[in-house]
């Protein structure tokens, strides 16, 4: 029980911390934004304001990490999309034994996810390769896919298992 409680609690975490990464986008939007009507604004002038300089490389990797991060707490909420167009006329039994081989099959998808971005990440490292404008390693923002990969199939052998424990609030 307190290995679930702790599991549990690091997926909230890691959503949190991926909300903390959105709303850092959200602002980075707001300054580039910012900076584009005051350049309007000072054009008429005579002047110039810049955007950010590689909004969009920042952007791009912020937003990938991010939307990572929030899969596991969806999945330990079933917060995700699925069709029950066909299973909603299946009797109860049947539902469970396609919820648990389907959950299975998932968790077993994500951990070779993780580790084939593990090797990804070991690769880009290897390659060095940079974002275009900011020059900033991509593999650095790579392992944070690699954990939420492993803790999206955490919560997903937590939501096959026992899913009633969990929607209660664990």
């Amino acid at each position: 029980m307190a290995l679930r409680h702790f599991l549990i609690r690091l997926i909230h975490g890691w959503a949190l911390l991926g909300g903390v990464l959105l709303l850092l986008i959200v602002a980075i939007t707001a300054v580039n934004a910012a900076g584009f009507t005051a350049n309007m604004v000072a054009r008429s002038w005579g002047g110039y304001v810049s955007g950010l300089p590689g909004y969009e490389d920042a952007v791009q990797i912020l937003v990938g990490v991010a939307a990572f991060m929030m899969f596991p707490y969806a999945q330990l909420y079933r917060a995700h999309a699925s069709v029950d167009v066909v299973m909603q006329f299946a009797p109860a039994w049947a539902n469970r034994v396609v919820g648990v081989v389907s959950g299975l099959v998932l968790a077993a998808l994500l951990i070779w996810m993780a580790w084939m971005l593990a090797q990804g990440t070991l690769q880009m490292r290897g390659d060095r390769v940079e974002t275009t404008v900011l020059g900033w390693p991509i593999w650095i923002f790579m392992p944070a896919a690699v954990v939420s990969c492993v803790l999206w199939a955490v919560a997903t052998v937590i939501d096959t298992l026992a899913p009633e424990e969990v929607v209660d609030g664990a």
